[in-house]
């Protein structure tokens, strides 16, 4: 018998990361004027994921909150979070993205992961 002592959620990187637009809320609790950013999604999560954007929005001294307008599966998805890291690679900034989730959308996201997964568009890390 196994002991799966995971503390984490499954990590679901996409096999084709994902385009979509990013909108950047506030920057240390100041609204920005809203402009979409383009962006990438490379690996979700239950709480959190990882994306690329052309901007270093410079996490390690502003507090960044953002929201994002996906299609994962079918149907469209808003999810809010806060920028948490980042690392600059290959002429792009990738970030670390905590999740702010809704209770009352809470289960849509595991659904539409389980749908891509039956797809094989992911894999668990």
């Amino acid at each position: 018998m196994s002991n799966n002592r995971r503390n984490e959620p499954f990590r679901y990187d996409f096999k084709e990361p994902v385009p979509f637009e990013l909108h950047i809320l506030s920057i240390n609790g100041a609204a920005v004027p809203a402009k979409p950013v383009s962006a990438v999604l490379h690996d979700i999560s239950r709480s959190g994921c990882r994306l690329s954007i052309p901007l270093n929005m410079h996490v390690e001294n502003n507090h960044v909150r953002v929201g994002m307008e996906l299609v994962l599966h079918e149907e469209p998805l808003y999810i809010e979070g806060t920028l948490k890291w980042n690392k600059e690679q290959n002429g792009s900034f990738h970030y670390g993205v905590q999740l702010e989730i809704p209770e009352s959308e809470r289960d849509r996201l595991p659904k539409e992961l389980r749908l891509l997964a039956g797809e094989r568009k992911i894999m668990v890390r």
